[in-house]
Protein backbone atom coordinates (compact mmCIF):
# COMPACT_ATOMS: atom_id res chain seq x y z
CA UNK A 1 0.00 0.00 0.00
CA UNK A 2 2.83 2.70 0.79
CA UNK A 3 5.08 1.70 -2.73
CA UNK A 4 1.71 2.23 -4.62
CA UNK A 5 1.05 5.77 -2.98
CA UNK A 6 4.85 6.86 -3.14
CA UNK A 7 4.37 5.05 -7.53
CA UNK A 8 0.93 7.48 -7.09
CA UNK A 9 2.44 10.35 -6.28
CA UNK A 10 5.27 10.30 -8.63
CA UNK A 11 3.20 9.45 -11.36
CA UNK A 12 0.23 11.34 -11.15
CA UNK A 13 1.47 14.64 -11.38
CA UNK A 14 3.21 14.54 -14.75
CA UNK A 15 2.65 11.05 -15.86
CA UNK A 16 5.98 10.32 -15.61
CA UNK A 17 8.09 8.32 -13.08
CA UNK A 18 11.70 9.59 -13.46
CA UNK A 19 15.15 7.88 -12.33
CA UNK A 20 15.83 10.21 -9.44
CA UNK A 21 11.64 9.65 -8.10
CA UNK A 22 12.38 5.57 -8.99
CA UNK A 23 15.38 5.67 -6.54
CA UNK A 24 13.92 7.63 -3.89
CA UNK A 25 10.64 5.03 -3.82
CA UNK A 26 13.18 2.07 -4.02
CA UNK A 27 15.24 3.48 -0.78
CA UNK A 28 11.93 4.32 0.92
CA UNK A 29 10.11 1.02 0.20
CA UNK A 30 13.51 -0.36 1.24
CA UNK A 31 13.03 1.25 4.72
CA UNK A 32 9.43 0.48 5.16
CA UNK A 33 10.42 -3.40 4.30
CA UNK A 34 13.50 -3.89 6.99
CA UNK A 35 14.87 -6.86 6.26
CA UNK A 36 13.42 -7.73 2.88
CA UNK A 37 15.84 -8.61 -0.12
CA UNK A 38 15.83 -6.49 -3.13
CA UNK A 39 13.89 -9.06 -5.35
CA UNK A 40 11.12 -8.57 -2.30
CA UNK A 41 11.27 -5.02 -2.75
CA UNK A 42 11.56 -5.17 -6.44
CA UNK A 43 8.33 -7.54 -6.67
CA UNK A 44 6.31 -5.12 -4.23
CA UNK A 45 6.86 -1.97 -6.33
CA UNK A 46 5.98 -3.89 -9.76
CA UNK A 47 2.96 -4.72 -8.18
CA UNK A 48 2.46 -1.23 -7.00
CA UNK A 49 3.21 0.19 -10.52
CA UNK A 50 1.25 -2.62 -11.72
CA UNK A 51 -1.74 -1.83 -9.82
CA UNK A 52 -1.14 2.13 -10.73
CA UNK A 53 -1.09 1.06 -14.94
CA UNK A 54 -4.29 -0.80 -14.69
CA UNK A 55 -6.72 1.28 -13.19
CA UNK A 56 -8.98 1.45 -15.77
CA UNK A 57 -9.61 5.26 -15.80
CA UNK A 58 -8.60 8.54 -13.32
CA UNK A 59 -11.91 8.10 -11.31
CA UNK A 60 -10.68 4.50 -10.65
CA UNK A 61 -7.14 5.63 -10.17
CA UNK A 62 -8.01 8.09 -8.08
CA UNK A 63 -10.67 6.21 -5.61
CA UNK A 64 -8.07 3.64 -5.52
CA UNK A 65 -5.63 6.68 -4.19
CA UNK A 66 -8.37 7.16 -1.20
CA UNK A 67 -9.18 3.80 -0.20
CA UNK A 68 -5.32 3.01 -0.22
CA UNK A 69 -4.56 6.03 2.06
CA UNK A 70 -7.54 5.47 4.27
CA UNK A 71 -6.71 1.65 4.28
CA UNK A 72 -3.10 3.30 5.98
CA UNK A 73 -4.66 5.48 8.48
CA UNK A 74 -6.16 2.51 10.11
CA UNK A 75 -3.18 0.22 10.31
CA UNK A 76 -0.53 3.16 10.74
CA UNK A 77 0.56 4.45 13.85
CA UNK A 78 0.15 8.56 14.29
CA UNK A 79 4.07 8.64 13.87
CA UNK A 80 4.37 6.06 10.75
CA UNK A 81 1.53 8.58 9.25
CA UNK A 82 3.41 11.47 9.56
CA UNK A 83 7.04 9.83 8.34
CA UNK A 84 5.01 8.60 5.30
CA UNK A 85 3.72 12.21 4.64
CA UNK A 86 6.87 13.68 5.20
CA UNK A 87 8.26 10.79 2.55
CA UNK A 88 5.75 11.79 0.24
CA UNK A 89 7.12 15.39 0.60
CA UNK A 90 10.32 14.58 -0.19
CA UNK A 91 9.56 12.34 -3.10
CA UNK A 92 7.27 15.27 -4.57
CA UNK A 93 10.76 17.03 -4.23
CA UNK A 94 13.11 14.58 -5.55
CA UNK A 95 12.93 15.50 -9.25
CA UNK A 96 14.33 19.45 -8.37
CA UNK A 97 10.19 20.58 -9.29
CA UNK A 98 7.50 20.48 -7.14
CA UNK A 99 3.94 21.10 -9.60
CA UNK A 100 0.84 21.59 -8.37
CA UNK A 101 -0.48 18.33 -8.74
CA UNK A 102 2.44 16.85 -6.37
CA UNK A 103 1.42 19.18 -4.29
CA UNK A 104 -2.45 18.40 -4.17
CA UNK A 105 -1.40 14.85 -3.83
CA UNK A 106 0.43 15.41 -1.00
CA UNK A 107 -2.26 17.64 0.83
CA UNK A 108 -4.64 15.36 -0.20
CA UNK A 109 -2.89 12.34 1.10
CA UNK A 110 -1.92 14.23 4.30
CA UNK A 111 -5.74 14.85 4.86
CA UNK A 112 -7.09 11.35 4.26
CA UNK A 113 -4.31 9.59 6.91
CA UNK A 114 -5.21 12.51 9.56
CA UNK A 115 -1.40 14.26 9.33
CA UNK A 116 -1.51 18.07 9.41
CA UNK A 117 0.95 19.55 6.49
CA UNK A 118 1.94 23.34 7.47
CA UNK A 119 3.14 25.02 3.98
CA UNK A 120 5.71 28.01 3.78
Amino acid sequence: AIAFLFVACARLADGELVESELVRIVERVSQWMPGASEAQVHDVLKQATTLFRDAPDPRSLGQLVIVTAERLRDLLAAEERERLVTELIGLAQADGEVDQGETDFVLAAARTLGVEVGLV
